[in-house]
Order: structure tokens, then sequence, then C-alpha cells
């Protein structure tokens, strides 16, 4: 593709659009880019590596207790492994809805564990603060009501995935340990072990991060 095609594709996107974008990424794909710079063209930022690191393991793989966004997700998906998807999943409304009322802010998931304390929060990194070197996340609530102001949750994604992930794992210990815990639907000792795994999974996740950033 030319480079007068991928301006053309560049002017007509908008993350409030994500087919436009799908198709942005897609010609920056086929013009030789990885995924690092196609993001950096997608919005104009250069994104955390922890990000990276996260969509090279497949966060639809990794069953963390957060459904993950449409965008910049799929995005960092290159078509050598089937991406990015040609249309977007069911958070596609959220997405728009918060890119419409602040478009500083990147949508990255929403927290589905009831345990934790940001449920039903949509994480994001902002872009000044991405562009400033930093990979702070905020969250918001996911009714967008008008008292739902965005909060700093911690200085990394995997930082507050990881109090996620501790916080569901005390979760299902205080239900394990409750004399209630009995019948269908009762929590078991498998339970609480794939948890401690998933814990160690972002843990795996935080060094690799690390690694890569040094």
């Amino acid at each position: 593709m030319t480079g007068d095609a991928i301006g053309r594709l560049g002017a007509e996107a908008s993350r409030g659009d994500y087919a436009s974008m799908a198709r942005l990424a897609r010609a920056l794909y086929e013009a030789g880019l990885g995924p690092r710079e196609v993001l950096a063209r997608c919005y104009g930022v250069d994104f955390p590596e922890e990000l990276f690191v996260l969509a090279e393991a497949g966060p639809l793989e990794l069953h963390l207790a957060m459904e993950f966004t449409n965008q910049p997700w799929e995005l960092a998906i290159p078509p050598a492994r089937r991406g990015p998807a040609a249309e977007p999943d069911v958070l596609d409304d959220l997405e728009r809805r918060i890119f419409a009322r602040d478009p500083d802010l990147v949508p990255l998931g929403l927290v589905i564990d009831t345990d934790s304390r940001w449920v039903e929060h949509v994480l994001c990194y902002r872009l000044v603060e991405v562009a400033a070197g930093r990979s702070t996340v905020f969250g918001t609530g996911s009714d967008l009501a008008p008292r739902d102001d965005v909060v700093r949750c911690g200085d990394s994604l995997l930082e507050v995935l990881h109090e996620v992930h501790v916080d569901a794992l005390r979760g299902l210990e205080r239900k394990w340990g409750h004399p209630s815990n009995r019948g269908s639907g009762s929590i078991e000792l498998s339970d609480l072990t794939e948890a401690r795994k998933l814990i160690e999974r972002v843990e795996e996740l935080q060094r690799t991060a690390a690694a890569r950033s040094a």
C-alpha cells in the first residue's frame, strides 16, 4: 500500500470508529511496521512495554479478571496472528462513549471480578501520561454516570491486574472457608489453585515487562 493511501486512511481514522482504526492498522502492517510502530502511528504515542507483553501473551487466553477492550488490543495483533479483527466486540459501545466523554483516555478493559474494589471500573491509560513515559492506569465507572470521576488506580496495568487477582484469591479463600460452602456452586481447592496460578502468571508478565524496559 502506498504512502498516500496510508495517509488517507490515517486522515479517515477515528478512535470513535473501530473499523477505521483497524483498516489503518492493517495497512501499516502491510507496509512492514510492527505492533509498536503501528500503535505509535495510530495514537501518536509510544505505549508502555507491558501492553505488548500482554498482547503477545494473548489477553483473551489468560482468563484474567477483566474483559479486554477492542482498542488498542486488536490493533496490536499483526495479520500473522489473524489480527486486527475487522469488527469490534460488545465493548465497542462503551469504548465509543468513553472516547466521546474524554478523548485523552484509552480504555483497556472492564474489571469483572466482584471481589475487587475496581469491579465494574474501566481501566484506562491517559495519552498525556503515556506521552510522558508513564504507564499510570486510571479507572472510571462503566455506567459513565456524571458522578463517575476518573480515579487513579495504579502505576501500571499489570500492577492493577495483580491487585485484582490477589483480591480475587482472598475472596475465594473467604468463601471456601465459610460454613455455607457446600453443594452445587461451592468453592473447591482447585479454584484456589487456579487463582494462585493466575497471580503467578501476572507476576511472570511483570518480570518480562520490567526486563524489556530495562
